[in-house]
């Protein structure tokens, strides 16, 4: 069961990110429109994500607000998401690119605290 778990949540962990990415780069750097399915399927993946994460936390007996270092990667997964966000909304390139950085650096260190399980 956990060992399902853990590669189907990273499995959506990468599909997530760079879907992430191919969507930033289409829509700041070439100006593109995406088409409807590339707006929805994004919503899908992370709900699959969150639905991993927690059949992970169950299975492992493990809870943020808890287990210290599963709250700082809680935290910077929402950082993340929140930069993302502010990233694809950008209405200035500069702009973009630093949010952009800032949503990089969050998903950087939820990957290094997941793989090192150091807060």
């Amino acid at each position: 069961m956990y060992m399902g778990l853990k590669h189907a949540h990273l499995t959506f962990v990468l599909l997530s990110v760079v879907l992430f990415y191919y969507r930033f780069f289409a829509i700041q750097i070439q100006q593109k429109e995406l088409p409807k399915f590339l707006k929805v399927l994004p919503h899908v993946i992370d709900t699959a994500l969150i639905g991993t994460a927690v059949g992970l936390c169950i299975v492992l007996q493990q809870y943020p607000l808890v287990v210290t270092w599963l709250t700082f990667k809680v935290l910077f997964v929402i950082g993340y998401i929140v930069f993302a966000v502010f990233a694809i909304k950008a209405s200035q390139k500069s702009k973009a690119i630093q949010w952009l950085s800032a949503a990089s650096v969050c998903l950087v260190l939820a990957a290094f605290t997941a793989i090192t399980k150091m807060a």
